[in-house]
């Protein structure tokens, strides 16, 4: 006699089989509690398997604790367990779960250090037309770094097209209160000291913004910003782009060069 409907048996089946027993294994389980005690035989017509499919089945059974066999005469006869045993497998892979969890822990320093002997992996990102640009501060609007160093052309002597961008940019680092240091190619001295007279007025800071001028006969359309672990480098022309490269260590070689060309300025 069945003890469910069929849907309510595949239902047992696909549970039985989370639990992690096989497709094969349920079957018998299942085929040898309707029998009772039975020969490999009988349950392997129940379960609708090969007698050799059956005994590894059931071999899987005894193995995890819920088949138990005896000989009667020169028969050997299986039985499983009540279904209560099947607890045991949830208690075992809690165990299992758990031992596993622990090793686990005890890898973790291990693995840190790895991550450690590697170094650090730069971040190399690539903007493309004012959008692009627009994108890259905003990078550093949201980093709200406290220092910022900058080298490169006056934004006056930029082409049209940047100016309102970098007035807008101004007046975002302005109400951040971001110190800056600025080392302008061929800058006007004019715009230079209204710009330090602009910045210099945040919450009445002084010296938040200073500059110097670097006199070359070459004009150059780039600038370099250097800002907490970030490198910035822009193109001014007919299509602008840049790269953001975020690196502790050129970060610092950068700082090193620009510390140098600074003291060397009047």
């Amino acid at each position: 006699m069945m003890l469910y409907y069929d849907h309510d048996m595949d239902s047992v089946q696909k549970q039985l089989e989370e639990l992690g027993l096989s497709q094969n294994e349920v079957k018998a389980y299942l085929a040898a509690l309707e029998l009772g005690a039975a020969t490999a035989q009988q349950i392997a017509a129940k379960a609708a398997v090969v007698r050799p499919t059956a005994y590894v089945a059931i071999g899987g059974l005894q193995k995890r604790g819920l088949m138990s066999s005896h000989t009667r005469g020169k028969k050997q006869y299986f039985q499983a367990e009540r279904p209560g045993q099947l607890m045991r497998l949830i208690e075992e892979e809690k165990k299992n779960l758990a031992a596993r969890e622990s090793k686990l822990k005890s890898m973790l320093p291990g693995l840190e250090a790895l991550i450690a002997m590697a170094g650090e992996k730069p971040e190399v990102k690539y903007y493309e037309g004012l959008e692009g640009l627009e994108a890259m501060r905003k990078v550093l609007i949201d980093y709200k770094p406290s220092e910022l160093f900058v080298i490169g052309n006056s934004p006056a002597s930029l082409d049209s097209q940047f100016q309102e961008a970098h007035q807008v940019h101004g007046h975002r680092l302005k109400n951040l209160g971001v110190k800056m240091r600025v080392i302008s190619i061929n800058g006007d001295l004019k715009r230079l000291s209204n710009a330090k007279v602009y910045f210099g007025s945040k919450n009445g800071r002084r010296n938040s913004y200073e500059f110097k001028i670097l006199k070359r006969k070459e004009e150059s359309n780039g600038e370099i910003a250097i800002f907490g672990e970030y490198l910035s480098l822009v193109s001014y022309n007919q299509h602008p782009y840049g790269f953001l490269i975020k690196s502790k260590d050129l970060v610092q070689t950068c700082k090193l060069i620009f510390g140098s060309i600074w003291d060397s300025l009047r």
